[in-house]
Order: C-alpha cells, then sequence, then structure tokens
C-alpha cells in the first residue's frame, strides 16, 4: 500500500459535508459536530506483507489510558489475524468498522467489484467477532459520491476524516506527530491512525496526543457516539 494518506498538516476534506443535522445521500462523513468537545481517534489496519501485521503496542495504550477508539479492519487482516481481531471486538471500548477486503484503489473498480469488497468484509468481520460493521472508510481515503452510494446501499456510512496524523511516514518524529494532531483538533474532529505496524511511531506518539486533546478539554470517543444525536 501506499506510505500514507494526506500530508500532516493538511485537512483531508475530500468532499464538503453540510451542517450536521442536515441530510444528505449518500453520506460522506468527515467530522462531527463543530460545536462539541468531542474528538475521535480512528485506527486502520489494512492488510500488508509484512508477516505481523499487529502492532499491540498502540492497544495497549488505548486500554491503559482507557481511550475509545473507532478501527477500521480490512477484511483480509481479519482473516489474517483473526484472534487478534475477536480479542478487538471483546473490548467495549472498541468500535469495530469496514475497511474494505483488499484494500485496492476502489474508485479504479467497478460496481460489482466494490460491492463484494464491502460484503465480504462485512460478513467475515460478522463471523469471526460477532459485529456488524455500521462505518466504511475507504482504502488510501478515496472517495466519490459513486463509492458512498454503494456503501450506503451495503447498509455502511462512508467515514473519511479531518486530521491525517501521518503515521506512516517514517520521516516524522513522535513529537512532531503528536504536536500537530493536538494544534489541528478542533470539536468534532475525527483522526486517522494504523494499528498494523504501518503507523511507524503511533504507538510512541500516543500518549502526548491523549493527554494533550484532554488538556485541551477534548472528550475521546468512538465515531458512533460523536455522531448520535442529542439524546439518543
Amino acid at each position: 500500500m501506499r506510505s500514507g494518506y494526506f500530508p500532516i498538516f493538511l485537512l483531508a476534506m475530500v468532499i464538503s459535508v453540510p451542517a450536521y443535522g442536515e441530510s444528505i445521500d449518500p453520506k460522506i462523513i468527515e467530522h462531527g459536530p463543530r460545536d462539541s468537545k468531542k474528538v475521535a481517534l480512528t485506527f486502520d489496519a489494512c492488510p500488508t506483507s509484512k508477516e505481523d501485521e499487529y502492532d499491540e503496542r498502540v492497544i495497549e495504550v488505548l486500554i491503559r489510558e482507557k481511550v475509545p477508539a473507532t478501527l477500521f479492519l480490512s477484511g483480509r487482516w481479519v482473516e489474517k489475524n483473526g484472534e487478534r481481531a475477536k480479542f478487538l471486538a471483546d473490548q467495549p471500548q472498541f468500535e469495530i468498522a469496514n475497511h474494505a477486503f483488499w484494500h485496492p484503489h476502489m474508485l479504479e473498480k467497478g460496481d460489482e467489484r466494490i460491492v463484494r469488497e464491502l460484503k465480504r468484509t462485512q460478513t467475515i468481520i460478522k463471523k469471526v467477532t460477532g459485529r456488524k460493521p455500521k462505518y466504511f472508510r475507504p482504502p488510501f481515503g478515496e472517495v466519490d459520491e459513486r463509492l458512498a452510494k454503494l456503501a450506503s446501499q451495503a447498509g455502511l456510512v462512508t467515514v473519511q476524516y479531518d486530521i491525517a496524523s501521518g503515521d506512516p511516514d517514517p520521516g516524522l518524529s513522535a513529537k512532531r506527530i503528536s504536536r500537530a494532531v493536538v494544534n489541528e483538533a478542533q470539536g468534532g474532529s475525527i483522526v486517522v491512525f494504523h494499528m498494523n505496524e504501518n503507523g511507524v511511531r503511533t504507538a510512541e506518539a500516543l500518549p502526548e496526543i491523549i493527554r494533550g486533546l484532554r488538556e485541551k478539554g477534548f472528550e475521546l470517543v468512538t465515531v458512533g457516539e460523536m455522531l448520535k444525536k442529542a439524546g439518543k
């Protein structure tokens, strides 16, 4: 896969999102309500050619610090890491989501292939973890209306992000990653990291990120919790 998504200091605003609560079909969520004090940390598990595709240090930090998070798992990753996927799903603080099966450049694929990617991933995640994902993140952060519509038809809401941590970049220090994420965070921000060893310094940067966001008064939540309507 490519080394990362967007440069760390750019917001990944692929498609502009209407004010929270307005209807849009299909939905492409890049952030939650800006008038909230909630931030969602999300972690992608993409299939790689590496023998070990799991950075347990990332999960240890999240569990130790009691941080809810949304984990976007590719179907192939779940297939190769079944016990790990089941362990993650057993942790009530984690929300399990869909990250396609083979992690392809989906905008280059036809409708039939896209639907197969989505449904195959839904099936294996449900089989292994007992959970049925509600959210989908496109591989490489590449999305258009066609892809979002197909995801919607498969029962999935497309979730992007407004802050790319840049954690796959080996040239970025943990301090630089943490400083950028904390400085860029706004109410409703969705931050993307990796938990499959592609995040070179993710585990090292996370404690400072968590501390910095909490010191700024942010509540760390899952994507689902962030998008809940008041009282729901």
